[in-house]
């Protein structure tokens, strides 16, 4: 089999998109540890898509679970309410059933999401941020899609 070569430049990636509202779809989710193991990264599969220039490029996301004050940022952005019980809220849809053996407390081996999220559309607000001199997009806010039936306050700066 012959050797697979490519330049420096390009395995760099692609260059950061322009900050600006960006229209994206959920396509599921990939749980993982965090670093530290004390949380997990749900790390939702987000494409942009209906633009000119970006469609279907990939924008990365942790959602880590012990980040909640987020989570209904991101669930009204799809138009998906979250579910709330008295004082608990529990985010929409599940991985798999929870009587099942196959589930451990490994993030990775959970079945695929199953829920009101998958496939829905939503926009965020994307801004080009420095990390250790790589510049990389970071999502500023989502723009709730709730309309009337939303009276809460939302982030305008996830970005600190």
């Amino acid at each position: 089999m012959p050797r697979l070569t490519g330049s420096k430049e390009e395995i760099k990636g692609m260059p950061p998109m322009v900050e600006g509202l960006v229209t994206i779809r959920l396509d599921g989710f990939k749980p993982r540890f965090s670093k530290d193991k004390q949380s997990i990264n749900l790390n939702p599969q987000l494409k942009v898509i209906n633009h000119p220039e970006y469609n279907d490029r990939i924008l990365f996301e942790n959602l880590n679970s012990k980040a909640k004050w987020i989570w209904k940022d991101f669930c009204h952005a799809f138009g998906v309410p979250i579910e709330e019980n008295g004082d608990a809220i529990t985010f929409p849809g599940k991985f798999g059933d929870d009587d099942d053996p196959k589930i451990t407390n490994d993030p990775e081996s959970w079945p695929s999401y199953e829920g009101p999220l998958l496939g829905q559309t939503g926009q965020v607000y994307i801004i080009q941020s420095d990390y250790q001199g790589t510049i990389s997009n970071k999502i500023k806010f989502y723009v709730c899609k709730m309309g009337t039936l939303c009276n809460e306050k939302h982030s305008s700066n996830l970005v600190k």
